[in-house]
């Protein structure tokens, strides 16, 4: 009986066309809950406020009764409405989604098989280069080799004469040549046995400062230049297999000769932490740029300076080194500025993995 006081009938009236408005927004949106509100209050003010006398009211009390519940269901026509919008946009993002996954799957799997061809060209572009410098390997030896039989022939003649000087000099320049294929050859056969796990390390107790200290000493001879070791107090010791490290040594002090200016010191340094040891070899020539230090460990690569001054070489020393100080599980980089020099770096743990 208190809320029949508190609250006219007409009031309920509005219910069921709220409820409409909140079914018709969330199943079609704002637009449609808003046309169902119009209708239903069009139909109200033409059928059903003439029988209950709402019309003869005046204004204040009309919008009294009616305003609150006519504004209530505007607004719960739009929040239905947002709703649905919300619902849908989600919806259509999920559905995006969904689509740009599946897009990213098969383009996965293309780039997977892209990359599996591409291993498997690699492969047999390795194998290739590995079976070629094979084949060339046996003529080059037997080349190289009658050259030298030649030369010592020529050499124990008796004969002085201009034509046998002529053939000596040809046969060196032969000799010579065949020297530098060879090592090309052996180069392309150590490069691609790294790349076809092929190349098997030998492990074991290496004193890296006494192959330093060959190294060192066979390049003062050979080059008549001077180079300083300093080695710490205790004996460098690692686990590692010392004639590839050999090389490297042998490639980095080579390179320090090679393009170091004239009359300059070459500095080789080794240092020992309780993890690793750090092998450094210094020269002061010409500085390398940020892209040729990017690039200095590429096969075949040689800096600028290098190809203006005619040097030999075939840019494979370093890519060697870089694969063999990587196998002791170490890396080798380089810095270089100008006026202070360039100096390359080996970083080897201690007790490196087989």
């Amino acid at each position: 009986m208190y809320f029949a006081l508190l609250i006219p009938s007409v009031h309920f009236m509005w219910v069921p066309l709220c409820l409409a408005s909140v079914i018709v927004g969330f199943v079609w949106g704002v637009s449609p809950a808003l046309v169902t509100s119009l209708v239903g209050l069009l139909a109200f003010i033409l059928i059903v406020f003439p029988q209950l006398g709402i019309l003869r009211m005046n204004f204040v009390t009309a919008v009294r009764t009616l305003g609150p519940f006519v504004g209530a269901q505007v607004i719960l026509a739009i929040l239905a409405g947002q709703n649905v919008v919300k619902y849908w946009r989600m919806y259509s993002a999920e559905q995006k989604v969904s689509t740009y996954a599946q897009e990213l799957a098969t383009a996965n799997r293309h780039l997977e098989q892209i990359n599996q061809e591409l291993e498997r060209a690699n492969h047999l572009k390795d194998y290739f280069m590995m079976r070629a410098a094979h084949e060339l390997r046996t003529p080059l030896t037997t080349i190289l080799g009658e050259a030298q039989l030649a030369l010592r022939r020529l050499r124990k003649t008796k004969y002085r004469e201009e034509e046998v000087f002529l053939s000596i000099r040809h046969f060196e320049k032969v000799e010579a040549r065949a020297r530098v294929l060879q090592a090309l050859i052996e180069d392309l056969i150590e490069i691609s046995r790294f790349h076809t796990d092929e190349q098997r390390l030998q492990f074991s107790r290496c004193d890296f400062g006494n192959l330093c200290r060959e190294v060192v000493e066979n390049q003062r001879i050979g080059s008549n230049r001077q180079i300083e070791l300093q080695l710490p107090c205790d004996p460098v010791v690692i686990q590692a297999d010392d004639k590839r490290l050999a090389l490297v040594v042998v490639n980095l002090v080579g390179n320090a000769v090679h393009y170091a200016l004239v009359d300059t010191t070459i500095h080789v340094c080794v240092d020992m932490t309780p993890h690793y040891m750090l092998f450094q070899v210094h020269n002061e020539g010409p500085a390398l740029s940020q892209e040729q230090q990017a690039h200095i460990f590429d096969p075949f690569y040689r800096a600028s300076c290098a190809e203006a001054q005619f040097r030999e070489g075939w840019g494979l020393g370093l890519t060697v080194s870089k694969a063999i100080v990587e196998r002791h599980g170490g890396r080798i980089w380089v810095k270089s500025l100008e006026g202070e020099g360039t100096t390359f770096f080996v970083h080897i743990p201690l007790q490196a993995e087989p």
